[in-house]
């Protein structure tokens, strides 16, 4: 078997802004790997906020080109290639593969059942207040009702409260990147309870987050940086309520499954999150999304442009891919 690969830049509609960073395109690696006939597809992300940049994954694919050339499983992915973004593409353009070579779809092929389509949410990126709210009240005319809210520690509150009046009804996650510090949440949390936030994601930095050991809140918090495998379960248990689980941090579909499984053992609950995808990375996490709580899966949706056959939003939902794109 032979692995290609490429490096892409697709474009942001618009400037998309979090805590740490503001980006005007989302850079992408896409997996091929080649038997024969068959052609199987991945893509993946950067994840620079653990240090990652472009030569770290093209390094690690360089390196996989012997591992694929003898003949590769999952098993072999998530034991020989360390960095996370480059073996999730690796694990999904093999399960792609699989799925042509069996003629068998990826339902199929996982045992999952096939759901036709997902409520998602949709970020709302760090704007000023009236931008934020024009933002939100635009994704609220396109039917979504769900509204994923980007924090750093400035007017945390007048954002919040500003679009909670304007978009009444709508569910409300509010997602700090890490910008929080302890008193922080400690000073927000009691009034975002009452705006009616379900979940916040991530308030401090995951190298410092035991400060939450002690904190007690209404509002269930959820792990995403913090969050990277099943050997931090035992850890997050302690401090959160919810992970999320993204391919790229987790290193693909396999892995996420696995690690779905052992957080609801836990009696965690699952955001399924991305790391800004086209329709390619977006399909393999759908499968894995259909078993999560909250999908903050709105990658594509963000971009200027999307591959060819792009995955459907309608209506606050995101339609199953076609097997012509991923997975069949």
């Amino acid at each position: 078997m032979e692995l290609l690969y490429a490096y892409q830049e697709w474009a942001y509609a618009e400037t998309f802004r979090i805590s740490r960073s503001a980006k005007t395109n989302s850079e992408l690696f896409v997996v091929y790997l080649r038997d024969g006939q068959f052609i199987g597809r991945g893509e993946c992300g950067l994840l620079p906020q653990y240090g990652q940049d472009r030569d770290d994954v093209a390094s690690a694919l360089d390196t996989a080109r012997d591992l694929v050339a003898g003949g590769v499983t999952h098993l072999d992915i998530a034991a020989q290639v360390q960095n996370t973004s480059a073996r999730n593409a690796l694990d999904c353009a093999l399960w792609d593969i699989e799925c042509k070579k069996a003629g068998q779809s990826i339902w199929t092929k996982t045992g999952l059942p096939q759901v036709d389509s997902i409520e998602v949410d949709i970020t709302i990126g760090i704007n000023s207040l009236d931008k934020m709210r024009v933002d939100a009240l635009a994704a609220t005319s396109k039917g979504y009702r769900i509204l994923k809210i980007k924090a750093d520690r400035s007017d945390v509150l007048e954002k919040v409260e500003t679009i909670a009046e304007a978009c009444p009804g709508v569910q409300l996650i509010v997602d700090a990147n890490e910008a929080w510090d302890i008193s922080t949440l400690n000073e927000v949390a009691p009034r975002l309870e009452q705006l009616g936030v379900c979940l916040i994601e991530q308030p401090l930095h995951h190298k410092a987050d035991g400060a939450l050991k002690d904190y007690k809140a209404n509002i269930p918090l959820c792990a995403d940086e913090s969050c990277s495998s099943i050997d931090d379960l035992p850890r997050l248990s302690e401090l959160y309520q919810a992970i999320n689980i993204k391919l790229d941090k987790v290193g693909g579909l396999t892995p996420g499954l696995e690690l779905n499984r052992a957080a609801r053992q836990r009696d965690l609950k699952v955001m399924l999150g991305c790391s800004g995808p086209t329709s390619l990375g977006a399909a393999p996490a759908f499968v894995l999304a259909s078993l999560c709580d909250f999908v903050d899966l709105d990658g594509p949706a963000l971009l200027l442009e999307d591959r060819s056959p792009a995955m459907r939003y309608s209506d606050g939902r995101l339609y199953c891919f076609s097997p012509a794109l991923w997975g069949g």
